[in-house]
C-alpha cells in the first residue's frame, strides 16, 4: 500500500509540469509529444505502450548520457509495483526498439552499456513552438499563472519553463522589423554545482555579447583545449540534404579554426566525418581523440528555410554548456555560421584575452542558389575520386556564375584544378594556370582564405618550381592558420621532395595532430617513409590506414610502390589486383592481368601496362609523361625513360618534381643525363 496519500496528486502535477515544460523532441524521422503521450514517425503516430513510451522519454531527455537500470526502475516502475522488473524492462525495451526499427546489436538510437544501463545515442533537437497550444491549455487549467509552487515542479524551487537537461529549446521568435531574417533562441547552461543549473534564454537580434560563466574560473591549462565538431545530422523529411549537413560541418570547422588557435585546437574535417553515423558515446570519442569539447548539431530544411540546432558538450562530465536553435533563410547562413563559431568560443574557458573576438563579425550574405552549388561542390570534392573532382568542378563553376563575388567558390575551383593536375588527370600546364587564376581571384575577394593561399604555394612548388617561394608561402600559411591540416600535409610533401626527409616526417606529424583519422594524411605518412627508404615502417603505416578503411585507394597504391622497392612482387601484384577491383575493372581484365603475371612475371605485367598507356594516348586520353618515364625505368630502358623525363620537364609535369628522392628512379641516378636534369631543377 502506498504510504504517501498525496502521491497521486504529486504524480499528476509532475506529469502536467513535464507536459508544460517539455518541447516536442525530435530525433531522426521521429518526434515525441510529451503532452499528448505520442510518438510520431514522419508525422504519423506509431503505436507504443505506456512503459516503452516512458522509457523512451527518460532516455531522450538525457540523450548522450547513461541512464542506469535502477534509475529506470525508480522513474518508470512505482515502488509498490510487484513485477519481475528485469523481465519487464527487457520486454519494454524490445518493444521500443521494434517500434523505432532499432537493433541492440547495431544500435541507431538506444545503445546498451553493459553492466550499467542504456544511452540514447542519436542527436536530439527540441521544438517548443508547436507545443504552444498545449502549454496555454495547461496554464489555464492551473488557474492562469502557469507556475508551480516551490517544491512541486521537477527541478526544485522556482523552476518555470526549463527544457529537459541537455536539450535545446526552440521557441522561435518572430523577426522584428529590420531583423536580418533569422531567429534564434539561446540556452546558456552554466554549472554552479552538482544539482544547480542556471538557464539563460535569449532571443536578441543584432550585435550582442554572450559569455557564460563556467564552474571553474581557472585559466586554461598549458597547451590547448581540443574541440571536435561532430558531423551535422540531416533531419529533413526526406533526408536528402546530406551535402548541406556536411557543408555546415565543414564551414563551422573552418570558422572555428580562425578563433584563438593558440588556445583552441579544432579537429579537422576528415577526422570529424569518421564519426558520421557511428553513434559512439561522448566518452568513447573523448577517449579516442583526446578532445575536451564536442559541438554537435542538426539541420532541417523545409519551405525555403533551414532550421539549425547546435549544442556544446564538455566531455569530461558530458555536461551541455551551451545550445542554440536558429531558423533562417539560406542568404543569411554565413551570419549564422560566424555567430555559432563566436559564441562557442565565448562558452569555452579561454580567458579574457582570448575572447576579444570582433563584435561585428561577418555580415555578408550569399546568393542562396550559389551557396547550394558551392556546398554540392565541396561534397563532391571531399569524395576525393576522379568523378567527384570533376563533378565538384562543375558545381563550383555554377556557384560562380550565380554569385561572381562569392570567394569560397573560387577557392574550391582552384583546389579542384590543382588536385586534378596533381593526380595527373589533366595536363599540368592546363590545370595549374587555371588553379592559380581562381586562387588569386578568391584572395582578391577574401584575403583570409588559407585554402586559396595553399593552392598558390603548391603551384609555386609543383608547377613554377620556385622552391624558395613555395616554402615561404607554406610557412606564411601555417603561421596564420596553424590548424590547416592540408597545408601541413602539402608542406610535408614539399619537404620530402627537397630531400629534407626528417623535417617532412615531423611536419606530417603536425598534420595528424590536427586530423588524426584522415585517411590521406595517414597514407602520406607511409609515402614519406617510402621516400626515406624506411620500407618496413612505410608498410606498417599504410596497413594502419587500411585498418581504418580497407578500400582506401592511396594506401594500396603506396603499398605497391613499397613492395616493388623491396622486390616483393607477389605482394605488389596482390595490391595491384585490389586497386583494379576498387576501380571497377571487369573480372575478365583482372583475370587476364593475373595470367600475365603468372606467365611472364612482374616485368610482363609492366609491359602490359605500357601497352595500355600507349592505347590510351592513341585514343586521345591524357597520360602523364611521368608514368611513361617510370615504366621505362622499371623495364630497364634508360634512354626512353630519360626522353620522357625531359618531356615532363618541358610540360611542367608534377610527377617529376619528386625526382631527387623518388626510389622508382634509383636505377638512373648514376646517369649523367639524370644528374644534369637535377641540376636544371636546382635539386642537385
Amino acid at each position: 500500500m502506498n504510504s504517501d496519500p498525496f502521491a497521486p496528486l504529486k504524480t499528476e502535477r509532475v506529469k502536467d509540469a513535464a507536459a508544460e515544460n517539455s518541447a516536442l523532441l525530435r530525433f531522426g524521422a521521429f518526434e515525441i509529444d510529451p503532452q499528448r503521450g505520442e510518438v510520431r514517425k514522419n508525422g504519423a503516430r506509431i503505436k507504443l505502450q505506456e512503459k516503452p513510451f516512458q522509457i523512451l522519454t527518460q532516455l531522450v531527455e538525457r540523450a548522450g548520457k547513461v541512464v542506469t537500470r535502477e534509475e529506470l526502475r525508480q522513474r518508470v516502475w512505482p515502488a509498490d509495483t510487484f513485477v519481475d522488473f528485469d523481465a519487464n524492462l527487457n520486454t519494454a525495451l524490445n518493444k521500443l526498439r521494434q517500434a523505432l526499427g532499432d537493433s541492440a546489436d547495431n544500435p541507431i538510437f538506444i545503445q546498451t552499456i553493459p553492466r550499467r544501463g542504456y544511452c540514447f545515442i542519436a542527436p536530439v533537437s527540441a521544438d517548443e513552438a508547436r507545443s504552444a497550444e498545449a502549454r496555454e491549455n495547461n496554464r489555464l487549467a492551473q488557474g492562469g499563472n502557469g507556475q508551480w509552487q516551490a517544491g512541486n515542479a521537477p527541478g526544485g524551487p522556482g523552476r518555470t519553463g526549463m527544457a529537459p537537461a541537455g536539450m535545446a529549446t526552440a521557441a522561435l521568435a518572430q523577426n522584428p522589423p529590420g531583423a536580418r531574417g533569422f531567429s534564434r533562441t539561446r540556452v546558456g547552461r552554466i554549472a554552479l554545482g552538482a544539482l544547480s543549473v542556471t538557464l539563460l534564454l535569449m532571443a536578441i537580434f543584432g550585435v550582442y555579447s554572450f559569455r557564460p560563466r563556467l564552474a571553474s574560473s581557472a585559466k586554461p591549462p598549458a597547451g590547448r583545449f581540443m574541440l571536435l565538431v561532430m558531423p551535422f545530422e540531416d533531419l529533413s523529411a526526406e533526408q536528402s540534404q546530406q551535402y548541406f549537413a556536411e557543408g555546415m560541418t565543414e564551414e563551422l570547422i573552418s570558422e572555428l579554426t580562425q578563433f584563438h588557435p593558440s588556445q583552441l585546437g579544432v579537429i579537422a574535417r576528415t577526422t570529424a566525418m569518421q564519426y558520421r553515423g557511428n553513434h559512439k558515446t561522448v566518452e568513447q570519442i573523448s577517449h579516442e581523440l583526446g578532445v575536451d569539447y564536442l559541438l554537435e548539431g542538426s539541420i532541417r530544411r523545409a519551405n525555403g528555410r533551414v532550421r539549425i540546432a547546435v549544442r556544446l558538450i564538455r566531455t569530461r562530465d558530458q555536461s551541455p554548456l551551451w545550445a542554440e536553435n536558429y531558423e533562417t533563410n539560406i542568404a543569411d547562413i554565413l551570419v549564422v555560421q560566424h555567430d555559432v563559431a563566436r559564441l562557442v568560443t565565448h562558452a569555452l574557458p579561454l580567458g579574457l584575452d582570448a575572447v576579444k573576438a570582433e563584435d561585428g563579425g561577418r555580415t555578408a550574405t550569399v546568393d542562396p542558389q550559389a551557396y547550394e552549388a558551392y556546398l554540392k561542390g565541396r561534397f563532391y570534392w571531399n569524395k576525393r575520386t576522379a568523378e567527384g573532382l570533376f563533378a565538384g568542378l562543375k558545381s563550383f563553376e555554377q556557384a560562380i556564375r550565380l554569385d561572381p563575388s562569392y570567394a569560397p567558390a573560387y577557392a574550391g575551383l582552384a583546389e579542384s584544378y590543382q588536385v586534378l593536375a596533381d593526380w595527373m588527370l589533366i595536363p599540368s600546364n592546363q590545370g595549374y594556370p587555371k588553379a592559380q587564376e581562381a586562387a588569386k581571384k578568391a584572395l582578391s575577394l577574401d584575403p583570409t582564405l588559407s585554402s586559396a593561399d595553399a593552392v598558390l604555394a603548391a603551384s609555386a612548388w609543383e608547377f613554377d618550381r620556385d622552391w624558395p617561394q613555395a616554402e615561404k608561402k607554406f610557412r606564411h600559411i601555417l603561421e596564420a592558420a596553424p590548424q590547416d591540416a592540408t597545408a601541413h600535409q602539402w608542406f610535408a610533401e614539399f619537404l620530402t621532395a627537397m630531400g629534407r626527409k626528417d623535417e617532412a616526417i615531423e611536419e606530417i606529424k603536425k598534420a595528424r595532430e590536427v586530423d588524426p583519422l584522415s585517411l590521406i594524411i595517414s597514407s602520406v605518412t607511409g609515402y614519406l617513409l617510402y621516400d626515406a627508404r624506411r620500407y618496413d615502417q612505410a608498410i606498417a603505416a599504410l596497413h594502419q590506414t587500411l585498418e581504418m578503411d580497407q578500400n582506401y585507394f592511396a594506401a594500396h597504391l603506396y603499398l605497391v610502390w613499397t613492395y616493388e622497392a623491396q622486390g616483393n612482387f607477389d605482394a605488389a601484384m596482390g595490391e595491384q589486383i585490389k586497386i583494379m577491383r576498387l576501380q571497377g575493372s571487369p573480372q575478365e581484365t583482372v583475370e587476364r592481368v593475373s595470367k600475365i603475371y603468372k606467365a611472364e612475371g612482374y616485368q610482363g605485367m609492366r609491359r602490359a601496362m605500357l601497352e595500355s598507356a600507349n592505347r590510351n594516348v592513341a585514343a586521345h586520353k591524357y597520360v602523364a609523361p611521368y608514368r611513361f618515364a617510370l615504366l621505362y625505368a622499371a623495364l630497364g630502358d634508360g634512354d626512353k625513360a630519360m626522353q620522357w623525363l625531359e618531356t615532363g620537364f618541358e610540360q611542367h609535369d608534377v610527377g617529376i618534381v619528386r625526382l631527387k628522392v623518388d626510389p622508382k628512379f634509383d636505377s638512373l641516378r648514376s646517369d649523367p643525363r639524370f644528374q644534369n636534369l637535377l641540376s636544371r631543377f636546382h635539386l642537385s
